[in-house]
């Protein structure tokens, strides 16, 4: 009957919480970035060879915008350079564009976006590309060499450009390049429901061993049947509760997903949740005060989110942030998390993500199986020392 007991109030709380994510998600996802970012990775596919693509790729590599670090071999290598997280634009001039343009014909580059980046960065990319071609259209229509383009300002406007810009979005164009903006936002409540309830479940039955070990002061002194069940039951119901409020969250956009997916994306939820509840158990078992366990939380939850890549791309963080960002397992959730869902990819593609995360997971766990030898020893201590002031005192009072 006990057992039956529990089972029914893990499932209430894993439909509670549940509940309380999805409004939560549904909020944050329409929410925009701000910060510019430069150095956009950059990958060209350049099919036509010529002075005029030379002249693309010269005028794209000038501008502080792209960072051109990659020539693609053909479409599908340019594709998995954005699936792999090496480039976030890709460009492909089409071959014959040179002899289109020496013959008055209209030509189109084709702009290959992820749009599962930092919204700001496909949006950025895309506005200056096009500012490249008009200002090369424009000295087109001044009679400009094909070999000085961009050689000189843009001083008036071309009636009918020879070159536009055409783009193709991947991955779920139908939220405008922001459903990277889910992950992050979950990561954020992941993070704080993930520590929360491993504390709440270990003060609950802190208050009960306490009853009848009043001499305990800190959680690690419980026994230990006391310290895990929480510790996994915690887990479950947060890997739950998230995988299910962010499967009906991507089910409310009609962001589409299929069987291996979900599966890979549950993993990888589940890795951050546990990493995170290990870092909370680990405190909680060590320190009794409500106010300094909120602060801990606080400073653990709030620099992971600010300097995770989500608010402010990593490359343009200075050195520093970008330190402290690694330290945190949140930007290495977000980084696999895009790898799985977003780019639909297998596990082992995020492997160097996943292995931090367990790393994390390993570490305080093995902090939090000392703290608990720890508390067995004080505990056993605090007994014997308890049970001989007592027979002293019975002592006293018979004699």
């Amino acid at each position: 009957m006990k057992i039956i007991k529990t089972f029914a109030i893990i499932i209430i709380k894993i439909i509670f919480i549940s509940l309380a994510l999805i409004l939560f998600f549904s909020m944050m996802a329409g929410m925009y970035y701000k910060s510019a970012p430069t150095k956009i990775k950059t990958a060209i596919y350049d099919e036509d060879q010529s002075p005029l693509s030379r002249s693309i790729i010269y005028n794209i590599k000038s501008s502080q915008y792209f960072d051109v670090s990659t020539q693609a071999f053909d479409y599908l290598d340019l594709q998995n350079l954005l699936d792999e997280g090496k480039a976030d634009v890709g460009i492909i001039i089409p071959q014959n564009a040179y002899k289109d343009i020496l013959n008055k014909r209209h030509t189109n580059l084709l702009a290959v976006i992820n749009g599962t980046a930092n919204p700001i960065v496909p949006k950025l990319s895309l506005m200056m590309l096009n500012k490249i071609i008009m200002t090369m259209n424009l000295q087109l229509s001044m009679k400009v060499r094909v070999e000085d383009l961009g050689a000189i300002p843009n001083v008036r406007h071309a009636k009918t450009p020879l070159i536009s810009i055409n783009e193709r979005i991947l991955q779920n164009p139908s939220l405008s390049m922001e459903s990277s903006m889910l992950p992050a936002f979950m990561g954020l409540a992941m993070q704080i429901v993930s520590m929360l309830i491993v504390m709440f479940g270990l003060m609950t039955n802190f208050k009960k061993i306490k009853q009848k070990f009043p001499f305990i002061t800190q959680m690690r002194q419980m026994p230990v049947k006391a310290i895990i069940p929480p510790y996994i039951i915690s887990w479950i119901i947060v890997a739950s509760s998230i995988s299910i409020a962010y499967f009906s969250t991507m089910y409310l956009f009609h962001i589409p997903y299929n069987e291996k997916t979900l599966w890979n994306t549950i993993v990888v939820i589940s890795l951050l949740v546990l990493a995170m509840e290990t870092i909370s158990f680990f405190f909680v078992l060590n320190i009794k005060n409500g106010a300094v366990l909120a602060a801990i939380i606080t400073l653990i939850v709030m620099p992971a989110f600010m300097y995770s890549g989500f608010l402010i791309p990593q490359e343009q963080m200075a050195n520093l942030p970008n330190a402290i960002g690694e330290i945190f397992p949140l930007r290495h959730y977000l980084k696999a998390l895009y790898a799985v869902f977003n780019h639909q990819q297998e596990l082992y593609v995020a492997r160097d993500q996943i292995i931090i995360l367990t790393k994390f997971t390993v570490l305080f766990f093995i902090l939090g199986l000392l703290s608990i030898l720890i508390g067995q020893f004080e505990r056993n201590y605090k007994r014997k020392r308890e049970a001989k002031k007592d027979l002293i005192h019975n002592e006293t009072v018979t004699i």
